[in-house]
C-alpha cells in the first residue's frame, strides 16, 4: 500500500510539472487536429453521408429556443440555425461538412483578395493598349487603322470603357463558379450574397485603382522632373479622370440598361432552340427548360447599382457634373427594373430579404470611402478649415452603420421568444407542414402528364379519360 501511494504521488507530481510546461495546451491542440482530421477522412471515405439535417417543429416557440440558445457547452458538434426555404437549397452541396465549406471559403477569400490587390495590372493594360493603333496590330484587324480621322478620337475614348465593361461582366460568372463548385455553398441566396460582396470590392478597386493609376501614369514625367510638387500635380490630375467615369455612366445608361430590357441571353437561347429544334419533337422536360422561369440575379444587378453610386459619391464634390448624369441613370434604371420586376422576373426562391442589409452596408461603406477620398483631395488642395469640418463625417457614417446592424439587422434574423409565444397562443391549431418539403426534389417528383397542344384532340381526350378513371377508382374518404 505504501509503494502504491508513493507511485500515485510521483505520477501526480510529474503530471503537474508537464501541465505547467504547457503540455495540456499541446494535448488540446492535438485533440483539435485529430477531430478535424476525422471530419476530413469521414468526408472523403463516406461522401454519401450528410452532415446536414432538418428538424420540423409544429410551433414557433421551440424553433426560437433551439436557434437562440446554445444546446451544448461545445459549439463544434452541432450548429443550429433556421432552415432556408426548400427552393433556396443547392441540393448537391447540402451534404458537405461545414468545416470543409469554411476552409474553402477562407482560401477563396484570400485568393480573391489577392486579385483585388493586383487588379491594377489589367486596368493599366486596358488604359494603355485599348487604342485603335494597338488594335490594328492584331492580325485580321488591320482595317481598323483606316477609319476616318474624325472618328478615331470617339473610338479611342469609348474603347477602354467597353473593354473594361466586358472584363467586369466576366467577374460574376467566375464568382458564381467559385461559390457553387469550389466553396460548395448550400443555398442559392448564399451564392448570390457572396457574388454581391466580392463584386462590390472589385468594382471599388476598379474605381480607386483607376484613379491612382491614371493620375500617376499621366503625371509621372512631371513628378520625376519636379518631385517637390507631387501633391500639387496629383491634385490637378485627379479630377481629370472624371470624364472617364462620366463616359462610363453614359455608356451604362444608353447601352447597359437597354441590354437588360432585351435579355440577350434568354433571347439568343430562344432563337437558337426555335431555329434548330421542332417543338413537337421535344420532351416535356426539354419544354420546361425552354420556358423556365427567369429569376433576378442579385449578384449581377446589385453591384451594378453600387458601381454607379460609388462614382457619384466619389466625384460629387470634385466634379459636380457627375450628379445629373447619375440621376438620369437611376431614373431610367427605375423604369427598366420596375418593368422587369412586374412582367419578367419570377422569384424561384425566397430568402427573407437577405440581400437588403448588405445593400445598405455596402452603400454606407461607399459613402465612407468617398468621404475619406474627399478629405484627402482637400488636403492635396491645401485646405485646413475644410478638413476640420469634414473630419467627423467618416465617424458618423461608421456609427450609423453599427447602429443599423445592431438595431435592425441582427434582430431581424430571428423571431423573438416573446413574439413566438404570442403567435403560438393566437393559433388554434398547428399549421400543416408537408413531409416532402425538405426532401430532394428528385425523390418527391410526381408522375408527369404530357403537355398537349390545343389542337391535339386525341391526346386531350386520352388525358381526360385517364383523369376520370382515376377519380372513379379513388377510394372515398
Amino acid at each position: 500500500k505504501k509503494t502504491r501511494y508513493h507511485n500515485s504521488r510521483t505520477y501526480a507530481w510529474l503530471r503537474a510539472i508537464l501541465w505547467r510546461m504547457g503540455v495540456d495546451f499541446l494535448a488540446a491542440g492535438l485533440d483539435e487536429v485529430r477531430n478535424r482530421t476525422d471530419v476530413v477522412v469521414d468526408h472523403v471515405s463516406r461522401p454519401c453521408m450528410s452532415s446536414t439535417g432538418f428538424v420540423t417543429f409544429k410551433t414557433l416557440t421551440p424553433v426560437t429556443v433551439t436557434t437562440s440558445a446554445p444546446l451544448t457547452y461545445n459549439r463544434d458538434p452541432m450548429s443550429v440555425s433556421i432552415a432556408p426555404e426548400p427552393r433556396d437549397l443547392v441540393w448537391q452541396n447540402v451534404q458537405i461538412d461545414q468545416d470543409i465549406v469554411a476552409s474553402r471559403e477562407f482560401a477563396a477569400n484570400v485568393l480573391l483578395g489577392l486579385g483585388v490587390l493586383l487588379w491594377s495590372i489589367p486596368l493599366t493594360l486596358i488604359q494603355a493598349w485599348a487604342k485603335i493603333e494597338n488594335v490594328a496590330l492584331i492580325p485580321g484587324l488591320e482595317w481598323v487603322d483606316k477609319i476616318g480621322e474624325r472618328w478615331k478620337p470617339l473610338i479611342n475614348g469609348y474603347l477602354p470603357v467597353i473593354t473594361l465593361l466586358g472584363l467586369i461582366l466576366l467577374l460574376p460568372l467566375i464568382f458564381q463558379w467559385v461559390a457553387t463548385s469550389y466553396e460548395k455553398r448550400k443555398t442559392l441566396s448564399g451564392v448570390q450574397n457572396s457574388i454581391v460582396g466580392r463584386y462590390f470590392f472589385y468594382q471599388l478597386a476598379n474605381i480607386y485603382i483607376t484613379v491612382t493609376a491614371g493620375a500617376l501614369w499621366t503625371s509621372l514625367g512631371k513628378i520625376i522632373d519636379h518631385p517637390q510638387n507631387l501633391l500639387v500635380i496629383l491634385g490637378d490630375s485627379l479630377p481629370k479622370l472624371a470624364g472617364y467615369f462620366i463616359s462610363l455612366l453614359i455608356t451604362k445608361t444608353l447601352a447597359g440598361l437597354p441590354m437588360v430590357l432585351l435579355r440577350v441571353g434568354a433571347l439568343s437561347r430562344m432563337m437558337f432552340l426555335r431555329s434548330c429544334f421542332n417543338k413537337k419533337r421535344l420532351t416535356q422536360r426539354e419544354l420546361k427548360e425552354v420556358y423556365r422561369k427567369q429569376p433576378i440575379y442579385y449578384g449581377w444587378e446589385y453591384p451594378t447599382q453600387f458601381l454607379v453610386i460609388i462614382i457619384c459619391f466619389t466625384y460629387a464634390c470634385i466634379t459636380p457634373f457627375v450628379l445629373p448624369v447619375g440621376a438620369i441613370y437611376y431614373f431610367v434604371a427605375l423604369l427598366v427594373y420596375k418593368k422587369q420586376a412586374l412582367y419578367v422576373y419570377t422569384p424561384t426562391y425566397e430568402s427573407g430579404g437577405r440581400m437588403f442589409p448588405q445593400a445598405v452596408s455596402k452603400t454606407l461603406f461607399a459613402l465612407l470611402i468617398s468621404q475619406m477620398t474627399f478629405i484627402g483631395y482637400t488636403l492635396i488642395r491645401k485646405g485646413v478649415f475644410q478638413i476640420i469640418l469634414l473630419a467627423p463625417l467618416p465617424f458618423l457614417t461608421v456609427f450609423f452603420n453599427l447602429l443599423v446592424q445592431r438595431r435592425y439587422v441582427e434582430p431581424s434574423k430571428k423571431l423573438s421568444l416573446e413574439r413566438a409565444v404570442k403567435i403560438d397562443a393566437l393559433l388554434d391549431q398547428s399549421p400543416e407542414f408537408s413531409d416532402e418539403a425538405y426532401q430532394q426534389p428528385v425523390l418527391t417528383e410526381k408522375a408527369s402528364v404530357p403537355v398537349c397542344d390545343a389542337d391535339d384532340y386525341i391526346l386531350t381526350e386520352v388525358i381526360e379519360t385517364l383523369d376520370r378513371l382515376q377519380n372513379e377508382t379513388a377510394p372515398e374518404p
